[in-house]
C-alpha cells in the first residue's frame, strides 16, 4: 500500500508555524545579540563620558533571550518531526505546541501591558509603535494557529500522519 503524500495544506501549516515560532524569534535574538556586541565593542576616548553598561536592550534579559532561543530551537525540532510525518503522534504534538505557544504569547503580552500600565514612568511614542506591532503579530499568530488547528484535523492530514488511507466507507 502506498503511503499518502504530504498535502500542500500540511506543508503550508508547518512552514507558517515555523516562521512565526522559530524563525522570527531566532532573528530577534540574533539581532539583539549583534546590537549588544556592537555596543560592547565601542571604544571611546578617555575624555568622553563613558556610557552606562550592563543594561538590557529593549527590556530583554540574558535569561529571557536564552529562554526564547531554547523555545525557538525546540519548536524547530517539533516542526522538523511534523514535516517528516513520523511518529504519527506528531500531528497532535505539533498542534498542541502551536496552541500552547500562542496562549503563552497572549498571556505574556497581556501581563506586560498590565505591568506597564501600573508604572508611572511615562509613555514614549516608541511604546505605542511596539504595542501596535505586538498586537499585529498576535493577530497573525492567532490566524496561523487557527489554520494549523483546522487543517491538521482534516482527512488528508490525518491520512498523511496515519500513513495509510482508510478503506472506502469507513470513518475515523
Amino acid at each position: 500500500m502506498q503511503r499518502p503524500p504530504r498535502p500542500f495544506g500540511v506543508s503550508l501549516a508547518i512552514i507558517a508555524a515555523f516562521f512565526m515560532f522559530s524563525l522570527l524569534p531566532l532573528l530577534q535574538v540574533g539581532l539583539l545579540l549583534v546590537v549588544q556586541s556592537r555596543f560592547n565593542s565601542v571604544s571611546l576616548p578617555e575624555d568622553y563620558p563613558q556610557p552606562i553598561t550592563g543594561g538590557e536592550i529593549l527590556g530583554l534579559s540574558s535569561s529571557g533571550l536564552l529562554l526564547q532561543l531554547a523555545v525557538a530551537i525546540a519548536f524547530l525540532l517539533v516542526a522538523a518531526l511534523a514535516w517528516r510525518g513520523r511518529p504519527p503522534v506528531m500531528r497532535f504534538i505539533f498542534v498542541s505546541v502551536v496552541v500552547l505557544l500562542t496562549v503563552v504569547k497572549l498571556v505574556v503580552l497581556v501581563a506586560g501591558r498590565l505591568a506597564a500600565a501600573e508604572v508611572q514612568v511615562g509613555v514614549s511614542s516608541l511604546d505605542s509603535i511596539v504595542s501596535s506591532v505586538q498586537a499585529g503579530q498576535l493577530v497573525i499568530e492567532a490566524l496561523v494557529t487557527l489554520y494549523v488547528l483546522w487543517y491538521m484535523n482534516r482527512g488528508p492530514a490525518r491520512a498523511f500522519y496515519r500513513g495509510y488511507y482508510l478503506p472506502e466507507g469507513s470513518s475515523e
